[in-house]
């Protein structure tokens, strides 16, 4: 029961700026005890502190002396350079080798070699492959289609042809992907551009058209106006398109021309061949340059002779 202090009494002193420590807590915690529990997280920690400083500067302590080498092949620079410390490995890095097969920044061969035993502490060596060796490809302006493979074949580049469709003559070369002075992976695949003929349009209908308009609808639709003939026995009103060949609606490359057959008769007829003209005009240098021949002179009757008697 707790004591009641009377109205009036004076205060005991205060001990500090706690309160009493309960009669419970001062009777668990005596000086034995106390000791006790000093002791023991004394040792807990000087057992902690042990461990992590010698993991720390000692990451080899209480493992094997001898350690087999992992294989790095194809793994990052990092990945590999963790996997070798964590076994208690150095690494020593080489002078980084073009290889077309290997990506660059990855490990392209170690020395010692995978599954090898060496003590810990040992140095293993990597070397990086920097990726495949780069090429300018060549000018090929001008040169026929098998001395560009080859030639492409001597730069160390394989040539792979691939058709596409342009208004310049089927087999022309176009070009190269990647373009002519860019830089191609030694090893790897350059595609041969080469046209396979201008691609093919439908015919679009100008018959009842004047010569221009038929013109311009042809030239939008990628073909042009081919040789023009006239008819001048056609009803229809003359300059009218009354014809085309191909028919519209049929398939035609582009480029390509569209003959067409006008009405009336054909305003520049074409000159006579070259031998009858010159013919006729022979002929008539002949009969201009003939004199008319005179008619022949009757002889005149010998007068009879004297007679002498």
């Amino acid at each position: 029961m707790r004591r009641v202090q009377p109205r009036g009494a004076p205060r005991k002193p205060s001990t500090g700026w706690h309160r009493e420590i309960p009669g419970r807590v001062r009777r668990y915690f005596d000086e034995r005890r106390l000791l006790k529990w000093v002791l023991i997280s004394g040792a807990g920690f000087f057992v902690l502190g042990y461990v992590l400083m010698t993991l720390l500067f000692f990451p080899g302590f209480g493992r094997s002396a001898i350690v087999t080498v992992p294989d790095l092949t194809g793994r990052t620079r990092g990945a590999a350079e963790r996997a070798v410390e964590r076994l208690g490995l150095e690494v020593q890095r080489g002078q980084p080798i073009p290889n077309p097969r290997m990506r660059r920044g990855r490990v392209l061969m170690q020395t010692p070699l995978p599954g090898e035993e060496v003590p810990r502490g040992s140095t293993v060596r990597i070397v990086l492959s920097s990726g495949p060796e780069m090429r300018v490809l060549p000018a090929i302006r001008g040169l026929p289609r098998r001395d560009v493979i080859g030639l492409l074949h001597r730069y160390g580049f394989r040539v792979a042809i691939r058709r596409v469709r342009d208004r310049r003559d089927e087999g022309t070369i176009l070009g190269l992907r990647p373009e002519v002075g860019k830089p191609a992976p030694v090893g790897g695949i350059v595609e041969l551009l080469i046209s396979a003929g201008p691609p093919s349009v439908m015919v679009p209908n100008v018959v009842g058209l004047m010569p221009a308009d038929a013109r311009a609808r042809l030239q939008a639709g990628g073909l042009s106006m081919g040789r023009v003939s006239y008819d001048p026995s056609s009803a229809d009103s003359a300059g009218i398109i009354i014809a085309q060949a191909p028919a519209a609606g049929d398939s035609l490359r582009m480029g390509s021309g569209v003959r067409v057959t006008l009405a009336g008769a054909d305003p520049t007829p074409p000159p006579p061949p070259a031998d009858t003209a010159a013919a006729v005009v022979v002929d008539s240098a002949a009969a201009v340059e003939e004199p008319a021949e005179e008619p022949a002179e009757e002889p005149e009757p010998d007068e009879p002779e004297p007679s002498v008697p």
